[in-house]
């Protein structure tokens, strides 16, 4: 009998521990990772991870081929420096209208018979076209253009709007009014050189007189004559008229 009960006890233990092995209690159960480690784990991480390397490994190899070619590595830090110095200093379609309108203040200040008739009519009609409308601006990174549209924006006819009657691409280079770079309208500036001299109250001049260059301007002969004003006037002896 006390063989049988020991048997009996034996084999219910083996059959206990067997049913805690195949249905283990909730303590013993595996914990869930926390957020910090599901972060880090993750695909999220894992993309940044091979991203970070890929970056690592080309700036390792920038490096290695800059000490191997200086020169070529010099050129294109030149000129990605500039590119990048050039896109700051690329002129805002604000910029463009406030120098027009400097422009336009310069030469209100001047009579008409004063003023150039060239730079009077490109001012003239950059204002007409800005106040139709008819002014686009265009950044291209190192670049600014401003040029010349058929309609306003705001237009509801039927050229505005028909694709067979927009203007071509070939025809682009025409409609061009200004090229800004590094911070000037280089159009506009050129427009207003001598705004101040009408051409038209030379036009019946030869044409050897109609420009004046340099030497014209600050030659010897010039210099002689302007020290002569300086200098004292002597006044003849008078001869006595005898009666």
């Amino acid at each position: 009998m006390i063989m049988a009960a020991r048997c009996v006890r034996v084999l219910w233990r083996r059959s206990c521990s067997a049913a805690a092995t195949a249905n283990p209690s909730p303590a013993a159960e595996i914990k869930k990772p926390g957020r910090w480690e599901r972060l880090r784990t993750g695909k999220m991480a894992v993309w940044m991870k091979s991203l970070i390397h890929d970056y690592g490994e080309a700036c390792k190899d920038i490096v290695t081929g800059a000490k191997e070619h200086p020169g070529k590595a010099a050129f294109y830090l030149s000129l990605f420096t500039g590119i990048g110095v050039c896109s700051s200093k690329a002129p805002s379609e604000d910029s463009f209208h406030c120098s027009v309108l400097e422009a336009s203040a310069e030469l209100l200040l001047l009579s008409p018979w004063t003023r150039s008739g060239k730079s009077d009519q490109h001012v003239l009609n950059l204002t007409n076209l800005s106040n139709e409308g008819r002014l686009r601006y265009l950044n291209l990174i190192v670049v600014s253009l401003v040029y010349e549209a058929p309609y306003d924006p705001d237009v509801d006819l039927y050229p505005a709007h028909c694709p067979h009657l927009k203007p071509r691409w070939s025809d682009f280079p025409s409609r061009v009014l200004d090229v800004g770079f590094f911070g000037r309208w280089w159009f506009l500036q050129s427009k207003m050189k001598d705004f101040d001299v009408n051409e038209e109250e030379f036009a019946h001049l030869p044409d050897h007189m109609r420009t004046l260059t340099f030497n014209d301007l600050h030659s010897q002969e010039n210099e002689r004559l302007s020290q002569l004003k300086y200098k004292p006037v002597i006044m003849p002896e008078t001869v006595g008229v005898t009666g």
